[in-house]
């Protein structure tokens, strides 16, 4: 491969990857402020938003089931030139995702309270909870339609129309917050009842842009048809990366149990640290979004080859900007805390889990993007073993024997470092296998 055309594929992976990464990093910037603000009202308001994160969360591990496989299949029939297939593709989720949403409406509007029962929350947070989860449940059908036409519109590679109504709608919500919580402008003080409005208005509109370019300007050119054979074939490949997210989900739970034994101040340090992690991953998550649509793409114009080049070009794009990424965590991690805390204790364990995970960032790196070209190829059965296996046994296991034996938490955060360093090069060996290139989808 000559040096232009591999700088060409890089460009290409770029310019797919950088407005999905941005369009993560504004969901993370929104969930931030909302915070910030609640923040302002009082502790046990925070502590309410943060449980109802946890719903929230379960929301997004069931939105992965139509995600998945309708970037999979739309990519692949668009590559193929099939259009009317890949609208066909489309409408089918988009009514499918509305539908599944109904009844997790109905649990978030009338059984919210079933989860502060369960965490064993007070009665205060409790009912400033419920307040906050039954305004928030009526977005929840906008969610998972408009994450149909996400997927579909990154699946053709147009990642910048997510990013521009994602500015839009933060800059909605922002607004919406400062007038509806503290009762701006002429707007009722709601407190808590207004982060949650403004988070619905602010879908609201962003669903409506959706709509009217998607349906109106036809940037996807649905099929208004039913077909049941394209909505099995995109769930069979939708499903392994649900019941990966939902298993995977609770490892965050228990590894903030774990990491709660060592104190209060340990679990503040990791909580930071895991947010900026977070931040950090957000080129990963641009990484995963394009070589999806790209494998995706070439599979279905019968290129197989060409899906391995651009993984791979993806790779060292990947590796240079997640290697920059976890270089600056492990030669700044204090400055990075104290953007959080100013508690001294907080800001060493914070920074002590920056300095560790900073190693771990290439190997997250290559990751993200096998990942992202297995599911493109609609192999997410392998990622689901590979990803929950490694977390469970490798991460969460190793770090409760860990703790039970009153290991240092160095080490159980080196662990989670190598971990990740595992399950990467598990996904390049099944990559290079290339197995993936004959899947069927």
């Amino acid at each position: 491969m000559s040096d232009s055309s591999f700088s060409k594929r890089i460009w290409t992976v770029l310019k797919i990857s950088f407005p999905a990464a941005m369009y993560n990093l504004l969901g993370m910037v929104q969930s931030l402020v909302d915070m910030l603000f609640v923040g302002r009202i009082s502790s046990l308001s925070v502590a309410a938003v943060g449980v109802s994160m946890q719903y929230v969360g379960m929301l997004y591990a069931f939105m992965s089931l139509f995600y998945v496989g309708t970037n999979a299949l739309v990519s692949r029939f668009f590559g193929a030139k099939e259009p009317e297939k890949a609208g066909l593709v489309s409408y089918n989720m988009f009514v499918l995702a509305l539908g599944f949403s109904v009844p997790l409406f109905i649990m978030g509007y009338f059984k919210s309270h079933v989860l502060f029962h369960i965490l064993g929350m007070s009665a205060e947070i409790e009912a400033i909870g419920s307040v906050y989860m039954k305004i928030y449940s009526f977005s929840i059908p906008i969610l998972f339609a408009q994450g149909v036409l996400y997927s579909s519109l990154n699946a053709y590679g147009k990642t910048k129309i997510p990013f521009y109504i994602g500015i839009f709608g933060n800059i909605v919500n922002f607004l919406l917050d400062y007038a509806l919580i503290f009762g701006a402008w002429g707007f009722p003080a709601l407190g808590v009842a207004g982060v949650a409005y403004a988070t619905v208005i602010a879908r609201i509109l962003e669903f409506f842009i959706y709509a009217y370019l998607c349906f109106i300007r036809k940037e996807i050119d649905f099929v208004m048809r039913f077909s049941g054979d394209l909505l099995r074939r995109a769930l069979k490949v939708g499903f392994p990366t649900w019941m990966e997210r939902m298993m995977t989900f609770p490892t965050y739970i228990v590894l903030s149990a774990l990491v709660a034994r060592y104190g209060t101040e340990a679990l503040a340090g990791y909580q930071i640290g895991l947010r900026i992690e977070g931040i950090a991953f957000m080129p990963g998550v641009g990484f995963i979004v394009a070589t999806m649509a790209l494998t995706g793409r070439h599979l279905g114009a019968g290129e197989p080859e060409e899906a391995e080049k651009d993984a791979m070009a993806a790779t060292v794009a990947a590796c240079a900007f997640m290697g920059a990424v976890g270089l600056m965590m492990f030669l700044f991690p204090v400055p990075l805390a104290r953007m959080f805390t100013t508690d001294a204790p907080t800001v060493e364990s914070a920074a002590e889990y920056l300095r560790i995970m900073g190693l771990s960032q290439i190997p997250l790196g290559i990751f993200f993007v096998m990942s992202g070209a297995l599911r493109g190829a609609g192999d997410t059965r392998t990622t689901f073993i590979v990803n929950t296996a490694c977390i469970w046994l490798l991460r969460v296991l190793p770090a409760a024997v860990m703790v039970w034996m009153g290991i240092a938490l160095f080490w159980v955060y080196l662990v989670a470092a190598l971990e990740s360093a595992v399950r990467a090069g598990l996904l390049v060996r099944v990559f290079l296998r290339g197995k993936w290139k004959s899947i069927a989808v």
